[in-house]
């Protein structure tokens, strides 16, 4: 089977694309068939080595967000079957064949195609984590930095789904977006400063890193909750303006990719798929991810 991989850590040109024997499937496991991969940024950040301290032994086969067909399950596996088709996240997802846990994978939401499936799993459960974690309740308001974004464009629509009233910061070239998903206030943030917008927020995800997050606690109540995936939230900082908060990790599970699974079909979410590459581009790819020049979600045709 064709994997893009690497065998040590740089920048894209250390992608290779070669031949690698198939998975053998062990009792605990599940091979599938993967049809499309989606381009993260945790993708191109393992191949920067930011993550040696997880990353497996070289080669590393690059990838985790996938969709694709089950074609083979351990004989412990009671809750899938062959022919099955699922979504989720699979170590080495740049691949023809991947192995994955049962426990990291959902049935595909009936509604959605291979590459719109592809582009959930890692975003989608950041943006419903995140939304857990805050309790957002209806009513409230919650300040995206990054709206426009995977992980953002996802957290607007739960947002929005949970009846919150929701500010969202983007470019000037996806605020029409981010309204036609319903975001009540959009604010161009090259042009205007957020905080000359935005009052009495409940809730902060920040997406964007720099001094976004810190600039934000002026316009929270108190006790109100920030929440970083760029680990911007200092507590020392948010202390001052009675803001408590967090660093956040998503928790790959299948009970999450389920119930999101369940909102794209009932039409609560959408996702924008951006550039569609084949498996010998990946280099192309993760240089769209990592340069920010995507509009929707790069994905690797398998």
């Amino acid at each position: 089977m064709k994997v893009a991989r690497i065998y040590s850590y740089g920048n894209s040109d250390e992608i290779k694309i070669e031949e690698s024997p198939q998975p053998q499937v062990h009792s605990e496991d599940i091979l599938v068939k993967v049809h499309d991969a989606g381009v993260n940024p945790v993708d191109w950040k393992i191949r920067e080595g930011f993550m040696k301290q997880t990353s497996p032994h070289f080669p590393i086969t690059l990838g985790q967000d996938f969709a694709g067909e089950i074609v083979a399950v351990g004989d412990q596996v009671r809750d899938f079957k062959s022919g099955d088709n699922v979504f989720g996240f699979a170590p080495g997802s740049y691949a023809e064949y991947a192995l994955v846990s049962p426990n990291k994978i959902a049935l595909m939401p009936k509604s959605l195609n291979y590459e719109a499936a592809a582009s959930i799993p890692t975003p989608g459960l950041t943006a419903w984590q995140l939304l857990e974690k805050a309790q957002l309740k209806a009513n409230q308001n919650i300040l995206i930095h990054g709206a426009a974004g995977g992980v953002g464009s996802i957290a607007c629509q739960i947002a929005l789904w949970k009846k919150a009233n929701v500010i969202g910061t983007a470019s000037a070239d996806d605020v029409s977006y981010l309204k036609k998903l319903g975001v009540q206030k959009t604010i161009d943030y090259k042009k205007d400063r957020f905080e000359e917008f935005a009052r009495d927020v409940d809730v902060v995800i920040d997406l964007v890193g720099g001094d976004t997050l810190a600039r934000s606690y002026q316009v929270m109540k108190k006790d109100g909750i920030a929440l970083s995936t760029v680990g911007a939230f200092k507590e020392t900082d948010a202390a001052k303006f009675g803001v408590q908060g967090a660093n956040f990790v998503m928790s790959p599970n299948a009970k999450d990719l389920s119930e999101l699974a369940k909102l794209f079909d009932q039409k609560v979410i959408q996702v924008r798929v951006g550039e569609v590459l084949p498996l010998k581009e990946a280099k192309q790819a993760q240089d769209i991810s990592q340069n920010g020049h995507a509009h929707g979600k790069v994905i690797l045709k398998i």
